[in-house]
């Protein structure tokens, strides 16, 4: 995964809009005899000019959208309420920019006057024991437990139903404590309007363009009692979404009465008469259980029993798809490894997101904005990367799909409808305000010259190969082509390399010398180790293997939606791009017995002290090498990029290439663990080394899931298929899925979550945290259809 905005951007090159053919050359041209050399040379230039111009107009960025997709679900999706604020513990919202947004937040009251620590957006600061949803369906409900200090739990429960919803919250906090839990709504757009009512079961009221007239009640369930009367707030001024509880804070009043413990209540003095930014606190002891519901024209007030059958109903239904999805029941897992497995999928469909607005993108030297956006996908974690990720995103709906694949096609037509007219897709999608309050401001722009890896053609692999899929959604199926086809030839072209069958991604830094390896963040595996000096004659085995899929799922869709002519233009390129032949001549060598990038480089490079008159240190760090640098595989980086002809299943069953592949994966001293696939292998230079004198290493070493599950696909693949290493591929199967389920297992249950990555030397879950994006796909390695 890319590292997002861990590290400061780099100067990106410019793109080449064309690919070069080696010349052919006919004995006896008729322009021989018929016309000069000179005005031969002039033709080309002129015909070679215009040719540029074409492609430069047809695949250049212009900021202008391609007209919108249809809205697979429009009759529910922009009503329907649900957790689509996943960077927040407990937050709700419709999929439509009129939405009012719900949220809560709470702190614990101290005994004297100081500034409580309040829970609101998640955060890694916050070192909660662990917060997940368990069960939940991205849809209809959800049930969460947020593990808070001294041994806590608050429990968050919600349903929806017609246009409003309802909620229960529980807490079980450590006796003798005291918390105030803060509810509120803001408004999106100038005709919300809240206004105030005078007991907690009318608490709010209001109007909206999209709901129509509601109110807001508060139910107090179980003997619970508040432990002073509940406060309230509204103002009609104009908060920023990311200062909200700083204004709750700042609008708070310490009452500290007589013989009576020190209490927080909302300043109830500047309220305004009506506004767009209400609140209701409740002060509450350790032990404290009530309801909440928006009632609407459309739904009425629910009472608690109503509350608990739906609740009951939707969580039956959504365990009995997961059990038949997944088939985890007669499995010998253990009564941990089944609670991690169900918190993977649950936490995902709990942190899908809907954002609406505009992206930034840089353009012509100047950031301009792009859109609007309406965007809906998942994310690879609540508190650290609350987005959607392009390159992430292939691997989330792999999962998906196995639950919800309506859900699936509408995040895929989600990401095609924020496309450029030339075929480019942003490679992370900051939209509107709430999303870039997460996100540090000079990581904020987009580059309109840079690619990210095709995943989603990775799902739509599984989807256009499950027949149910196919008869149900064949309409959007249809539409996605021609939006499909047009991505892959923008990324075919302007990604090319020197030659025909080769392809560099863009962005690597020529001119840095900081790096030890200058990094490659389009291709999502960053500092992974490429050519040691970047240079326009690279290229890029990883990239040529996404090209590959993504022509044989456009072959398949073209066949079945295309014209005859649309189907032949995508079977030639199909069979040109997965050669297998072509990809050896470029890409292995014999004496590593594995394929590899191209590039000029050098074996023998470091990071050392060299003199520097400009620095305080009088020295900087900078890449030294003692080797000079020359054109040839880069033999001494194996790892993941290596894999990839394996995972994409390029490779024979009876090939040679096939074995050796396989034996570089179970050898301890090159990629296997007790714990997963590490990333480069022990024997390189490159393992965990730093990339700068203060960049640490990422994806040198540690295992990551994605690729782990791209491998246990593989091999399953290859343990199914006639030829001389399936069985050899079956064992390295079941050896990889137990040693990765049985870590990651082990971790969940002594962290509470699941992690960016592992350290490939003890097991440890290492980086963000929980961090249930393709992390989660651990839920399909613990089941047998991997490829279904």
């Amino acid at each position: 995964m890319a590292p997002r905005h861990r590290r400061p951007p780099r100067e990106i090159e410019t793109p080449s809009a064309t690919i070069r053919y080696e010349p052919v050359v006919e004995k006896g041209s008729w322009l021989q005899s018929c016309c000069s050399w000179d005005l031969l040379v002039f033709l080309l230039l002129v015909s070679g000019a215009c040719g540029f111009i074409v492609l430069h107009l047809y695949l250049y960025p212009t900021l202008d959208k391609m007209s919108q997709l249809p809205n697979i679900d429009p009759d529910n999706a922009p009503f329907t309420w649900g957790t689509y604020r996943p960077h927040m513990y407990f937050g709700l919202r419709t999929r439509s920019p009129f939405s009012p947004l719900f949220g809560m937040m709470w702190y614990e009251q101290p005994d004297t006057i100081q500034r409580p620590h309040i829970r609101h957006w998640c955060h890694q600061d916050d070192h909660l024991p662990g917060y997940y949803w368990y069960e939940a369906d991205g849809r209809t409900f959800g049930r969460q437990n947020i593990s808070d200090a001294h041994k806590g739990v608050i429990q968050t429960d919600w349903i929806n139903e017609a246009n409003g919803f309802a909620a229960r919250v529980k807490l079980n906090m450590a006796k003798g404590r005291r918390y105030n839990v803060i509810l509120y709504f803001s408004a999106q757009e100038l005709a919300t309007r809240f206004r105030l009512g005078k007991h907690l079961k009318d608490i709010f009221y209001g109007t909206n363009e999209l709901l129509g007239a509601f109110t807001f009640s508060v139910h107090l369930k179980n003997g619970t009692k508040l432990n002073s009367s509940h406060s309230t707030m509204l103002t009609d001024e104009r908060i920023p979404i990311e200062k909200y509880q700083d204004y709750i804070m700042e609008n708070t009043q310490a009452y500290n009465a007589p013989n009576q413990p020190l209490h927080y209540l909302l300043n109830e003095k500047k309220n305004s008469e009506e506004g767009k930014f209400i609140a209701v606190q409740l002060n509450l002891g350790n032990d404290a259980e009530f309801d909440i519901v928006l009632q609407t024209e459309k739904l009425k007030a629910m009472k608690s029993e109503e509350f608990s059958n739906t609740l009951r109903s939707r969580t039956y239904n959504f365990n009995k798809k997961y059990e038949n999805a997944f088939q985890l029941g007669g499995k010998n897992y253990t009564k941990n490894q089944l609670k991690m497995a169900k918190v993977a999928i649950s936490n995902m469909l709990g942190s899908m997101g809907y954002w609406y607005g505009h992206n930034r993108v840089v353009f012509n030297n100047l950031i301009h904005p792009y859109g609007p956006h309406a965007f809906f996908s998942a994310v690879p974690s609540r508190p650290f990367f609350p987005r959607g990720f392009l390159w992430d995103e292939g691997f989330h709906q792999m999962l998906i799909r196995k639950m919800d694949p309506k859900m699936t096609l509408e995040v895929i037509v989600s990401w095609m409808n924020v496309m450029d007219t030339s075929g480019w897709i942003p490679r992370e999608m900051i939209v509107g305000s709430e999303a870039e309050a997460k996100v540090p401001a000079e990581f904020i722009p987009q580059r309109p010259d840079v690619a990210n890896p095709p995943t989603l053609f990775y799902v739509m692999d599984k989807l256009i190969h499950d027949e149910r899929t196919i008869s149900r959604y064949s309409g959007i199926l249809k539409l996605l082509y021609p939006r499909l086809e047009k991505w892959f030839t923008w990324l075919r072209i302007t990604q090319a390399g020197p030659s025909r069958t080769t392809f560099r991604w863009r962005g690597r830094n020529s001119t840095i010398l900081s790096e030890l390896n200058p990094k490659t963040l389009s291709s999502g595996l960053d500092d992974f180790p490429r050519a040691s000096h970047p240079t326009d004659n690279e290229y890029h085995l990883d990239l040529k293997c996404w090209l590959a899929l993504a022509s044989r799922v456009l072959a398949r869709l073209a066949r079945s939606y295309g014209t005859e002519q649309e189907y032949q233009k995508a079977s030639k390129a199909m069979e040109e791009l997965n050669n297998f032949e072509t990809l050896q001549k470029d890409h292995w060598s014999e004496e590593a017995q594995g394929f590899f990038d191209y590039g000029k480089h050098s074996k023998d490079v470091a990071l050392a002290p060299v003199p520097a008159s400009g620095s305080p240190r009088q020295f900087e760090y900078q890449r030294v090498a003692s080797l000079a640098p020359t054109y040839q595989l880069v033999t001494d980086a194996f790892g993941y990029n290596n894999l990839f002809p394996l995972m994409l299943k390029m490779i024979p069953a009876r090939s040679p290439a096939l074995k050796a592949t396989l034996d570089k994966i179970r050898d301890p001293e090159v990629l296997w663990t007790n714990y997963g696939l590490r990333s480069i292998s022990k024997k390189s230079p490159y393992y965990l080394a730093k990339n700068t004198e203060h960049d640490p290493p990422y994806w040198r070493g540690y295992i990551w899931i994605n690729i782990n599950y791209m491998v246990l696909s593989s091999l399953h693949h290859y343990s199914e298929q006639n030829g001389p290493h399936k069985d050899l591929a079956k064992k390295i199967f079941h050896e990889l899925r137990t040693n990765l389920v049985t870590n990651m297992a082990n971790q969940f249950q002594k962290t509470g979550f699941l992690w960016e990555n592992y350290d490939d030397r003890t097991g440890q879950g290492r980086g963000c945290h929980p961090f249930t994006g393709w992390s989660s796909l651990i839920l399909l390695i613990m089941s047998d259809n991997l490829d279904t």
